[in-house]
């Protein structure tokens, strides 16, 4: 992972914008050049989390088979094992990142989560492999608040939309190389070696991490936030520090919301397809539904990121619109995917969909830095995504796979999985309402302010 390397991933757009611009910018910030490299390692460790976090969904179907597992079980084991323990153990490690060395936790989780995949690979009981995951999840909880919080300090206000857009779409790219790769070693290594190899490369990883990347000074205000019309949040305690108590809420329902409907969906996704489309291998559906989820997704992020940074200087409700008008657009294709005739047509919807759905990540990501103090960025992306995990990742498979199974029918079942899918994805009507709640509450506020 080398300066050259990771300058290739495409952060110009988070530069775009004319210099006079970057508010918040000094003599003593980063370069631009260091500040691009920052970008793409933190993406890597973005990339690599994906990667340990989806690859399992290939795997789930030999691990069934050799464990004698129910679709509960692999629920549990995809879901509840997983997320819960990433959300909870989030908002310690992202309180600590809010007032401690954000480098130090992220290298660290990052090695963490890589010996639990490679441990995952040594499982010999269902139980042992449960215990796996849950390291796994604890390790990979604190990534993405200090994450963020490193990238609010790196970037001024007006560019964190596009920091934030790049940052989330080489994630989605991790989904597409998880999925894809994850077939792949499934048909060559095998799901075990598949485990330990990536365990071993994400240690090589978080040691060159170490040494390259610096912690950044923080920044004391949000830029912007204290001008007239502000709404950015005063007082001591993170209860204060997380804002206006309604408009958070809101957002941590269409968190919650948009992570029932897509994230327990994307886990099933591979078994839907195996099931549904028999002839498709592995490696095809892997690579097709890693096009779907990482490079649909990724594009719409960029895009999105790209119209955040334009409308930086806009109504700080304008994420809000935007993400609920977007999830208008998602539902259609979302739905169709589920029963479509053919596989092709499948995978053209679930393209269509997670495209139009990325477009929402860089704005929102950005509007809740807006929302909370500067000291409490990592508490406020662990607290949505605590809630965000434990139901949307952790009950959602499960809950789809129990679904499954009251509705079991023929057909290796595709039918009943198919159905499951539909009720639990339909849930994303309240993401809509969540987010143009949301919206009129920034209103109000910008307006009394």
């Amino acid at each position: 992972m080398t300066a050259q390397a990771i300058d290739a991933t495409p952060v110009a757009v988070v530069d775009a914008i004319p210099p006079e611009a970057a508010v918040g910018a000094d003599a003593g910030a980063p370069s631009v050049a260091y500040r691009r490299y920052v970008l793409g390692a933190l993406s890597v460790v973005a990339f690599m989390c994906a990667v340990d976090r989806v690859v399992i969904s290939m795997f789930v179907e030999p691990i069934k088979k050799e464990f004698a597992l129910s679709d509960t079980q692999i629920g549990l084991m995809t879901g509840v094992a997983f997320a819960m323990m990433a959300g909870f153990a989030a908002v310690p490690l992202a309180r600590w990142a809010d007032k401690g060395n954000r480098k130090w936790i992220v290298n660290g989780s990052f090695a963490v989560w890589s010996l639990m995949t490679a441990a995952s690979g040594a499982a010999m009981t269902f139980t042992t492999m449960l215990l796996a995951r849950v390291g796994v999840g604890i390790g990979e909880a604190g990534c993405i608040p200090s994450t963020h919080s490193m990238l609010g300090d790196y970037y001024p206000r007006a560019l964190r939309p596009g920091a934030l857009a790049i940052h989330s779409a080489v994630y989605y790219i991790g989904m597409l190389a998880g999925l894809a790769g994850g077939g792949v070693l499934l048909q060559t290594v095998g799901w075990r070696a598949g485990f330990v190899w990536l365990g071993v490369a994400g240690l090589v990883m978080a040691a060159i991490f170490h040494l390259t990347v610096r912690e950044p000074a923080r920044v004391a205000v949000n830029e912007p936030m204290h001008a007239p019309g502000a709404i950015a949040p005063t007082g001591d305690g993170l209860l204060a520090q997380l804002g206006d108590k309604r408009a958070f809420a809101w957002l941590v329902l269409a968190f919650s919301t948009t992570a029932l409907a897509g994230q327990s969906i994307m886990v099933w996704l591979p078994s839907y397809f195996a099931r549904a489309f028999p002839a498709l291998s592995p490696t095809q559906v892997g690579v097709g539904l890693g096009l779907c989820l990482g490079v649909a997704t990724a594009i719409g992020s960029v895009v999105g990121g790209h119209i955040g940074v334009k409308r930086a200087g806009g109504p700080k409700s304008w994420g809000a619109k935007f993400a609920c008008l977007v999830t208008v657009f998602v539902m259609p294709f979302f739905l169709g995917s589920f029963y479509a005739p053919s596989a092709l047509l499948a995978f053209a919807l679930l393209f269509a969909a997670f495209g139009t759905a990325g477009m929402i990540l860089g704005p929102v990501f950005s509007m809740l830095q807006d929302l909370v103090a500067p000291g409490a960025r990592a508490s406020a992306v662990a607290v949505v995504s605590l809630f965000g995990v434990v139901i949307g990742q952790g009950g959602g498979p499960l809950l789809v796979g129990a679904i499954s199974d009251a509705l079991q029918t023929g057909a290796g079942g595709a039918g009943s999985l198919r159905t499951a899918m539909a009720i639990v994805a339909s849930v994303n009507f309240l993401t809509i309402l969540a987010f143009w709640q949301l919206k009129r509450r920034i209103d109000v506020l910008s307006a009394h302010a």
